[in-house]
Formats: C-alpha cells, structure tokens, sequence
C-alpha cells in the first residue's frame, strides 16, 4: 500500500488494522454502488469465535463516514483515484 497517497498516519493505520479487534477502516460498494468508506469497530478478530454470554452482543459494527475521522480530511477528495485500492469489501457487515 505504499503508493497510496494517505491523509494521515492514523488513517493509513486503522486501514491496516482492518479486520482485527479494534477500529479499522475500509471501502466496499455502498448501496448504491458507488464506493463507501466504512469505520468499523471489532469486538474479536475476523475468524476468532464470538463470546458467548448471557447478554446480547454485537461483535462487529459499520458506519458509513464521509471524513477522517483523525485529521479531517474528505474522503472522496482524498481517494478518488486510489479508492479501488482501500477496497475490502469482505470485511462488511452484510444488510
């Protein structure tokens, strides 16, 4: 991912991070197919079991985002030539 030109430093990490317990950050088709940036937030690793407990619990969350969220940058604007490149549309969370 080198010859992606990134906002900042924390953006490039939490896209590394994708898919692992914590934040991460993405892009996949949105609904109208056109490429969405997704922050999301794990409670285990992707392939790790869920916990299991009395209580219900959501293990993986999406929401659709528009800036970085560290350094304000405009998403679109920013990759919208490399936006195919940030693509891990395997990580969402299916509707």
């Amino acid at each position: 991912m080198s010859s992606i030109k990134w906002c900042c430093a924390a953006f490039e990490g939490h896209f590394q991070m994708a898919g692992l317990r914590g934040f991460g950050v993405f892009t996949a088709p949105g609904l109208d197919a056109k490429p969405a940036f997704i922050l999301q937030h794990r409670v285990v690793d992707l392939g790790s079991p869920y916990p299991r407990g009395e209580h219900p619990l959501s293990v993986v969350s999406d929401v659709q985002i528009q800036f970085c969220p560290w350094c304000g940058a405009r998403l679109q604007k920013q990759y919208h030539d490399q936006i195919h490149a940030l693509d891990r549309s395997d990580l969402r969370v299916s509707v």
